[in-house]
């Protein structure tokens, strides 16, 4: 197991805490990026410099006050040798909100082309199969999924019953822009209309048209 760290450029005394642990870090890096996705890129090519040739290797993305729910949560998804054509290692997390934290299950795969049943924070990805397109901004994580699901199938998911992160609400750019994240992720559905995406359009359009009104 490796860790990478990709700070953007930190001000604060974010480089003084990585230096105290660089003798635990694979790789890291600090300097300005484009986003959060871009970011992620930057640890994913960092990753893929670390690999053998023919290495088959796991990527688990954490924001700035996500983590693990427990210590063994690697040890345990991974104590079973994971079937040939999975691609994604899907686990539970905790909604995380001040002192709350509550459960929160990972729904069916299938419900993919609707909605996001899952948080990033509690999957791990095949690096090889792993790239953000940072046209999104917010959902370039749902585009991932969303292709995944749409070009190679239901079948290269696997859900574990097993929580993996907690997820700190306070600190999601997800839920803190709400009407953004509904914006782009109408747009990567557009790809496969269907009666579902056409009343969130009509949802969406309306819910925006009042807004105007209220001003």
């Amino acid at each position: 197991m490796a860790y990478i760290m990709v700070d953007g450029g930190s001000t604060d005394s974010s480089i003084d805490i990585i230096r105290k642990y660089e003798d635990q870090l694979a790789a890291w890096v600090s300097e300005p990026d484009k986003g959060i996705y871009d970011a992620m890129n930057k640890g994913l090519r960092m990753a893929r410099e670390l690999m053998a040739d023919g290495e088959i290797a796991w990527v688990n993305f954490m924001n700035a006050g996500d983590g693990f729910s427990d210590q063994y949560v690697i040890s345990d998804i991974f104590a079973q040798p994971v079937p040939l054509g999975i691609k994604v290692l899907i686990g539970h997390f905790n909604r995380c909100e001040g002192k709350e934290k509550v459960l929160k299950k990972a729904d069916k795969v299938d419900f993919l082309p609707a909605w996001m049943p899952f948080c990033h924070q509690s999957t791990f990805i095949r690096i090889d199969d792993c790239l953000f397109d940072t046209h999104f901004k917010i959902a370039a994580d749902y585009n991932l999924f969303y292709n995944l699901y749409f070009n190679e199938g239901r079948d290269v998911f696997l859900v574990k019953d097993r929580v993996v992160a907690d997820f700190r609400m306070e600190d999601s750019t997800t839920y803190s822009n709400l009407r953004k994240t509904k914006r782009e992720i109408l747009t990567i559905q557009s790809r496969h209309k269907n009666w579902f995406w056409l009343k969130e359009v009509v949802k969406y359009i309306i819910n925006k048209n009042e807004s105007h009104k209220l001003r």
